[in-house]
């Protein structure tokens, strides 16, 4: 009888991690299997604890396509290299000649009213006149996609990406239908202009695209209109020359006399900063998570590339590499290297996930989720919040969660906090063909179920 309770004793203690897991594999079993996803569909989950073990998976090893919750990993590279004080500093320089050097800094939120606040310091701390003025533009490369972006991923979906930004590279156009539905009247209300071709035709439904023609620079315009549509956000076709454009108005409007007409050069290094804007790395993060701004996470993850580049003293033809996405995912994989995760489990082509060469699988991703320095609840949307407007409001401040959806791909990573405030990290990726909305839904599922066992396990 003494033997068989010692025995007893010793399967309950080594059995108790099992046992543990089990609360939760059979709920969340449940869930899937209901929905027979093996019958046409990927699911993938994985759930660690704060010591990076597994309290939950399902496919874990898999390598599927992470889509924009990607943009959680190389915020938090970008962050560990950039520094958390890190500030985009937009400045104006002044050389012995009295000729002025903008520098541009990868600031993908910088707005008009932000230029005309620079050009304003420029104007009270630069006395004298001024000769010439340049534009430093070598933060970051000219490329406008990363590569393994699709043609229905990028235009008009997302700016081009370049050091040139300001107001999202986007124009607002209006179009009015004639009281008698005949006629289609395209107002454009910037003075940056497009070449329309409108194919529009007037129909029952309002569905329509721009089609760009780079070679004839012009936008077709096609599909069909039901009814008139103001403030259309579209994409401009040269952002350097709609910065200079900008640039200029603010100069102008600041007063400030010069020829009108922009040279590029790269800041010399005796030159003397005379003002500057800066914004906070941690405003450009937070929004980049919340929105899941591709844009956005693409520059922060080239300028961290590039520091990186510089860091480690990469040169190329006697010049420091500027920021490139080649240069921010070799920043990503040393950074998870030195995590102690294994970088032959990842491969990405770029900052925000959108690229269709990316793969990663969960048993990874719920890893460096418990290694990484990141502040989930600083940067990441809540439910309720962000791209989780209108998901897992129960559990508000609960759950810190990325977002990620391609066309038959979808995410979701993040911290699940339970009531005692323990974490548990949780990764889920679905390639699937089915409803999209069904599968958020069967996500949200997954993710309360944790919670709710989790909550279980501490009482």
């Amino acid at each position: 009888m003494f033997k068989k309770l010692i025995v007893l004793f010793f399967l309950l203690f080594f059995l108790q991690p099992a046992s543990f897991a089990s609360n939760f594999s059979g709920p969340i079993n449940d869930i899937i299997n209901s929905y027979d996803f093996d019958r046409d569909s990927v699911i993938s989950v994985s759930v660690k604890d704060k010591e990076s073990k597994s309290v939950y998976s399902k496919n874990q090893y898999k390598y599927l396509n992470p889509a924009s919750a990607l943009k959680l990993f190389t915020m938090a590279a970008s962050i560990n290299t950039l520094g958390k004080d890190y500030k985009f500093q937009t400045a104006f320089y002044k050389d012995k000649n009295n000729n002025i050097y903008l520098k541009l800094s990868g600031d993908p939120l910088l707005k008009t009213a932000d230029m005309e606040v620079l050009a304003n310091n420029l104007k009270q701390n630069c006395k004298g006149k001024i000769n010439k003025i340049y534009i430093d533009d070598t933060i970051i490369d000219m490329m406008p996609y990363p590569n393994g972006w699709m043609s229905d991923d990028v235009w008009p979906n997302a700016p081009k990406i370049s050091p040139y930004m300001v107001d999202f590279n986007t124009v607002k156009v209006d179009f009015f239908l004639s009281e008698d539905k005949k006629d289609i009247r395209i107002v454009q209300k910037s003075p940056y202009k497009f070449s329309f071709v409108n194919k529009l035709e007037i129909g029952a439904k309002t569905d329509f695209t721009f089609v760009v023609d780079e070679f004839h620079n012009t936008i077709n315009i096609e599909g069909e209109i039901s009814e008139s549509i103001t403030d259309k956000q579209v994409p401009v076709l040269n952002p350097r020359y709609f910065f200079c454009q900008k640039m200029t108005d603010a100069i102008n409007k600041a007063g400030i006399k010069f020829s009108d007409k922009f040279l590029f050069a790269k800041t010399p290094d005796d030159a003397t900063l005379v003002a500057k804007f800066e914004r906070p790395l941690d405003e450009v993060v937070k929004f980049t998570l919340e929105t899941s701004n591709n844009t956005s996470a693409e520059m922060v993850f080239k300028v961290a590339g590039g520091k990186y580049a510089k860091e480690k003293g990469l040169l190329k033809n006697n010049y420091l590499i500027l920021g490139t996405t080649q240069n921010g995912i070799n920043m990503f994989v040393d950074y998870y290297k030195n995590l102690g995760l294994d970088s032959k489990q990842v491969r990405i082509n770029d900052g925000s996930g959108v690229s269709r060469y990316n793969v990663m699988n969960t048993d990874w991703m719920s890893d460096a989720l418990s290694k990484i320095d990141f502040d989930f609840e600083k940067y990441l949307p809540t439910g309720g919040v962000g791209t989780l407007d209108k998901r897992l409001r129960e559990i508000k401040g609960s759950v810190y969660l990325k977002t990620g959806t391609l066309f038959g791909s979808s995410s979701l990573v993040g911290i699940i906090k339970t009531k005692d405030n323990i974490y548990y990290y949780a990764s889920n990726i679905m390639s699937y063909n089915r409803n999209s909305s069904l599968i958020k839904a069967v996500e949200d599922e997954i993710i309360f179920e944790i919670y709710r066992r989790g909550n279980d396990e501490q009482n």
